[in-house]
């Protein structure tokens, strides 16, 4: 019997920021809101395999289904390891719709802020943390079926 095999490559439809900071995730988050007129609350804590260790990660979420914007805001470093290897000196990231991201002027605005010492792209694919990006994704799908 002859054996298939599936080549699927992901494809993104979000862009990836990578933010270094020295203040809390909550107060990054009020100077994304006062900046974008978005409303970033606490979502969850995800989960991230680090070596020998898991790793608790602090997801902050705006979603406005008008205008279909997803925004998320993810503590990447934290004491027992990163989230996101290939971006492991960085603080945060800020995963966001691919349009809102390159028609807003979003890495100008944000770099102008004083909370904030660096912002780049960083590609989702070479991230590190493409899985746990992905599954924001899933798991707001199911929880909506719940609700």
């Amino acid at each position: 019997m002859a054996k298939l095999q599936l080549d699927m490559e992901l494809e993104c439809d979000f862009g990836l920021l990578g933010i270094g900071s020295h203040v809390g995730s909550h107060r990054l988050a009020w100077e994304l809101n006062r900046i974008f007129g978005w409303d970033l609350k606490f979502n969850r804590a995800i989960t991230s395999d680090n070596k020998n260790t898991n790793t608790e990660h602090i997801v902050l979420t705006f979603i406005d289904r008008e205008e279909g914007l997803d925004v998320s805001l993810i503590l990447n470093r934290v004491p027992g390891g990163v989230l996101a290897s290939g971006a492991s000196s960085l603080d945060y990231l800020l995963k966001i719709e691919s349009d809102f991201l390159y028609n807003h002027d979003v890495v100008s605005r944000i770099r102008r802020s004083n909370l904030v010492t660096l912002v780049t792209t960083i590609d989702p694919e070479l991230s590190g943390a493409l899985g746990p990006l992905f599954e924001l994704d899933i798991i707001e799908i199911d929880k909506e079926k719940n609700e």
